[in-house]
């Protein structure tokens, strides 16, 4: 699996550098008080990582919250197969004789 990852990553480099090469221009970028020229690969970039990162942050914390979610329950799984258990050994121990109660003569 990380061969394939290696790989993908190594072809995407290739690519974003190919297509770097290919389209190194510079576009104007127009904030409405000043303009700037932007190389348009690192524009793009810039757009992706404007998409990208506010989603991969939400689903960062979502999954961290989840971790801690199932790590809780896990523990209380945990504990309550402990008491489980211990509620069988109980009831499967045979009954205590009392001493107000005499026991049965042998043989009877």
């Amino acid at each position: 699996m990380n061969t394939v990852r290696a790989i993908l990553i190594a072809l995407l480099v290739a690519g974003l550098t190919l297509f770097s090469v290919a389209n190194s221009i510079f576009v104007p970028v127009n904030l409405g008080f000043q303009q700037f020229d932007v190389w348009l690969p690192l524009m793009i970039l810039l757009a992706f990582a404007l998409g990208f990162v506010p989603i991969w942050a939400w689903l960062s914390t979502d999954r961290m919250m989840l971790r801690r979610r199932v790590q809780k329950l896990e523990a209380s799984l945990g504990k309550t197969e402990t008491e489980l258990a211990q509620a069988k050994v109980e009831l499967l121990r045979p009954p205590a004789v009392s001493a107000a109660q005499p026991a049965p003569p042998p043989g009877t």
